[in-house]
């Protein structure tokens, strides 16, 4: 059960599944056959980007909200995350402080956690690079809020445009951040595969030198800009 009230309050544990094997599976196929095997939706804000080119990250959310400027309830969400979990932060789009530098991420990766997705501001941006923290942000800046809250853990969220259920799988590559509902996850590793495949057959297809897809000039026919 939930405890506290709304704005003070922290949902219950999230479900995590059984076999973690498909984090990595979704992290090899990448962002972008992803975003397609979700029909183009659940991919956040292009501003939220990796703070260190080449990390990725893949696991459940624990989801966080916080006012803007404070980050009481992301210290909890550090406490109570598990191994593997992604703590994925809606700030309410406040871009001026940062809710998290150095010290609290240590903290966080010291529990193996799975990485952060934070629509918002960190900072002590150089350790974090230098240490190739999974972190992905949309802003950095050295001024710093308060803990004094509200705020609530494991309850929905926006987060980069996208509403994140607590437990939704999120993925994240220098690409971007997608987030998968773990109900349609079947669907959704099927729809990626069929696109890699079909990725596959247009490389093999490009380097026999078929540089134009076929159907770009039937579309273009029936457009009437071909004969």
């Amino acid at each position: 059960m939930s405890k506290g009230r709304i704005g003070f309050r922290i949902g219950e544990d999230i479900n995590r599944p059984k076999d973690t094997s498909i984090f990595q599976k979704l992290m090899d196929f990448g962002t972008p056959p992803l975003s397609d095997g979700l029909n183009k939706f659940n991919t956040l804000d292009s501003k939220i980007k990796a703070v260190s080119s080449g990390v990725k990250l893949a696991g459940p959310a624990i989801t966080v909200k916080l006012r803007p400027a404070d980050n009481l309830m992301l210290h909890k969400a550090i406490d109570i995350a598990k191994e593997g979990d992604i703590i994925i932060v809606d700030t309410g789009g406040t871009e001026n402080y940062s809710i998290m530098g150095d010290l609290m991420s240590s903290a966080a990766f010291k529990k193996k956690i799975g990485g952060f997705v934070i629509d918002g501001a960190i900072r002590d941006i150089e350790e974090l690079k230098e240490k190739q923290y999974p972190i992905f942000t949309k802003a950095v800046t050295p001024a710093v809020g308060d803990k004094d809250g509200p705020g609530e853990i494991n309850y929905p969220i926006s987060c980069g445009g996208v509403v994140v259920m607590p437990g939704d799988y999120v993925v994240a590559d220098d690409n971007g951040v997608v987030i998968i509902p773990p109900d349609h996850i079947d669907e959704i590793v099927s729809g990626t595969e069929k696109k890699l495949k079909y990725e596959a057959n247009r490389a093999i297809e490009i380097e026999k030198g078929h540089i134009t897809k076929p159907d770009i000039d039937e579309k273009l026919r029936k457009l009437g800009v071909l004969d």
